[in-house]
């Protein structure tokens, strides 16, 4: 079945030519419309929830560090470094950088182009992925916040003890009723220590960030080009900075921050997943999953099966029915994607394996079978060799199990092959 370039690329891209469909559309829309409820769930978890809090004692140390007015990072520029900075970062690599790294032969100089439906296509997914992972960051930390209610280790100076306050009896802790602190929202926030909302949020941008460049930049493939890395590395120590922050300001205690900032990290691994392959696929050069389509299936990769573009040897598709004959793009075998499948142990024929190797049967592409299968003393692997070859269509090859063997020889030899089930693709 002939495969043409035109059906791949706009498999692959946004379908920029075509009529967008209505349910694919509708979908996205949803997902902002998830991130706008996330947004909304915050306002409603941090300005109108009572936190919980916490029994104290006034001589804990950790909780008698003088009140910092001024923050070295408030919550405003912590959201412009976090969120507003990669959002124009992947404005600006999408719109104009993008592609600029893509492979190209060398001796027609031609690089693979991108249109601007292609760029736009890019910068919606950046987007979604971003705010999905301030959005789920906020409201899982404001929740987290909300129900621990620890204390923060500024709390003796928020809560101004009245005079005589001492330490309850027997257990030695005392409640906010013996607080004169007036002001409610500072008395309030005094309760919010675990987790980190800075060190979160923060991570959850700017480590989203590195990943998308780490992707566009293709720090993973062989050539290991120390100047990418640096590049990539340059947000996420920046929320280093910015968690460390809280600990100077003595806003949180040191495992907040380390939670918040893995809770961070998680938040943005799961919402750059989303809309994005794998960092590690590095032949799919960082660009976003294509348009959503359903009722067609999950193909998976299979080896020595790639499709290439035959003028710019930009990969195009690596999960390819093993029985295509793409005949207008070539195919990566030998050295060049050794390092795509497993190798293989076929020990009970004389075929050596290779990447061409039909992955359901486990024989050469275009091959016959081997001869009449070998009785071996192995009768476990004897039986494994011999539903390879059902799976493969070869079942009438199977031979009869052979006079004075084993006990056990035996009754492996004469049990049928085993069928395999009907497994979705």
């Amino acid at each position: 079945m002939k495969v043409s370039m035109d059906w791949l690329r706009g498999r692959l891209n946004t379908p920029s030519e075509h009529r967008l469909p209505v349910r694919a559309v509708v979908s996205y829309i949803i997902d902002y419309l998830i991130i706008i409820i996330l947004a909304v769930i915050y306002g409603f978890l941090d300005k109108l929830v009572t936190p919980f809090a916490q029994h104290f004692s006034l001589n804990n140390i950790y909780i008698q560090y003088p009140y910092a007015i001024h923050e070295r990072v408030p919550i405003q520029l912590a959201l412009i470094i976090s969120g507003l900075f990669p959002a124009v970062v992947i404005a600006v690599y999408s719109l104009f950088i993008h592609g600029l790294f893509s492979h190209y032969r060398g001796t027609t100089r031609k690089r693979s182009r991108y249109s601007f439906s292609d760029r736009i296509w890019e910068l919606n997914c950046g987007w979604l992925g971003l705010l999905l992972a301030q959005g789920a960051a906020f409201v899982i930390t404001g929740t987290l916040k909300n129900l621990c209610g620890r204390p923060r280790p500024d709390l003796i100076d928020r809560c101004q003890p009245g005079p005589g306050s001492a330490d309850g009896v027997p257990y030695g802790l005392v409640t906010k009723a013996i607080c004169t602190q007036t002001d409610a929202a500072i008395m309030q926030d005094g309760f919010r220590s675990f987790p980190s909302g800075h060190s979160s949020s923060s991570f959850a941008g700017l480590f989203y960030l590195s990943l998308y460049l780490a992707a566009k930049l293709h720090v993973l493939d062989q050539k290991g080009e120390v100047w990418r890395t640096c590049i990539v590395l340059v947000p996420t120590l920046a929320a280093s900075c910015i968690a460390m922050s809280r600990i100077m300001d003595a806003r949180h205690h040191p495992f907040d921050v380390l939670f918040g900032s893995f809770l961070g990290i998680l938040c943005a691994l799961g919402s750059y997943r989303q809309y994005f392959p794998p960092v590690s696929h590095v032949w799919e050069k960082g660009r976003a999953y294509p348009m959503r389509i359903w009722g067609t299936p999950v193909r998976r990769p299979v080896p020595g099966k790639v499709l290439i573009d035959s003028d710019t040897l930009e990969v195009l598709h690596d999960r390819v029915p093993a029985d295509i004959n793409q005949t207008s793009s070539y195919e990566m075998t030998g050295r060049n994607l050794q390092t795509r499948a497993p190798r293989q142990d076929f020990q009970s024929h004389s075929i050596t394996p290779s990447l061409d190797m039909d992955v359901e049967a486990g024989y050469q592409l275009g091959q016959q079978p081997p001869g009449p299968l070998q009785h071996t003393d192995n009768a476990f692997r004897q039986q494994m060799e011999q539903n390879r070859r059902t799976r493969a269509g070869y079942a009438g090859s199977s031979p009869e199990p052979e006079a004075g063997g084993t006990d056990d020889e035996d009754e492996f030899a004469s049990r049928k092959p085993l069928q395999p089930s009907g497994l979705g693709g």
